[in-house]
């Protein structure tokens, strides 16, 4: 009796730790790859690569909108923000971070939102890397509408009209405080970018396509899966993940 209760206990912690594991969402096969992820990248960095003549797009402002809502576990936050380096890292190397350059803001969001650090606050990577190290995790619903009007309000507060506008958003589940699409719409119909990251099994989710600007969609199946495939876009080794 005591080896079949054994045998019960082993069963249940096996199955325990199966269950943790696989807790992570995983996705459909459909994931992002490196190339597809630095192609959309590239794109967006463009501007600042190519001569244009007489040309006032030169710079950049990014808004990171980070997803701090309850559903992120804070390993998995962690990973998040090691991403947001990385695509930070890559936008730094062709639209570099300067007082008269691009400039990068960040805020989080779960039932409320977080404005980070503003647009003309940090004025090089090292810096802008080391403030989205500190963002903590906050936990709450997912409130991407707010998110949206913030990201907008942070532009405006410190608006530049030569420079370009792109809000990269991450998230792992749908919006579930309000409908965030009028608010995308409308961003968009100013010629601002959005770029939606959407992790886990939500990658079909009703509405992240009308979210985001046409063709900056990229999905993945974990965080872990994102980080490492957004360092390897920009070439570099997938090792090290939590630096």
């Amino acid at each position: 009796m005591k080896r079949f209760c054994a045998l019960i206990l082993t069963a249940a912690l096996l199955l325990n730790e199966w269950c943790v594991v696989n807790s992570i969402p995983r996705g459909n096969g459909t994931s992002t790859t490196a190339s597809q992820l630095s192609d959309i990248l590239k794109k967006i960095v463009s501007h600042c690569t190519t001569e244009q003549t007489n040309s006032k797009n030169s710079d950049l402002d990014i808004v990171f909108v980070l997803d701090s809502s309850s559903s992120i576990y804070d390993t998995e936050f962690k990973v998040q923000k090691y991403a947001t380096k990385m695509i930070a890292e890559f936008i730094d190397r062709h639209c570099p971070i300067a007082p008269d350059g691009t400039r990068v803001g960040a805020l989080t969001f779960a039932t409320d939102v977080e404005r980070e650090f503003e647009l003309n606050e940090h004025t090089d990577l090292a810096t802008v890397k080391a403030y989205i190290d500190a963002i903590d995790n906050r936990k709450g619903a997912t409130n991407i509408k707010l998110a949206l009007e913030t990201a907008q309000l942070m532009f405006e507060d410190f608006f530049l009209e030569e420079n370009s506008k792109l809000i990269w958003l991450l998230t792992d589940t749908m919006s579930n405080l309000g409908d965030p699409r009028p608010r995308a719409t409308s961003i968009k119909k100013q010629g601002w970018t959005i770029c939606v990251v959407s992790i886990g099994s939500h990658g079909d989710v009703y509405g992240i396509d009308d979210i985001a600007s046409p063709g900056c969609v990229v999905k993945f199946g974990s965080f872990t899966e994102y980080a490492k495939v957004a360092r390897k876009a920009q070439g570099q080794d997938q090792t090290d993940i939590y630096g």
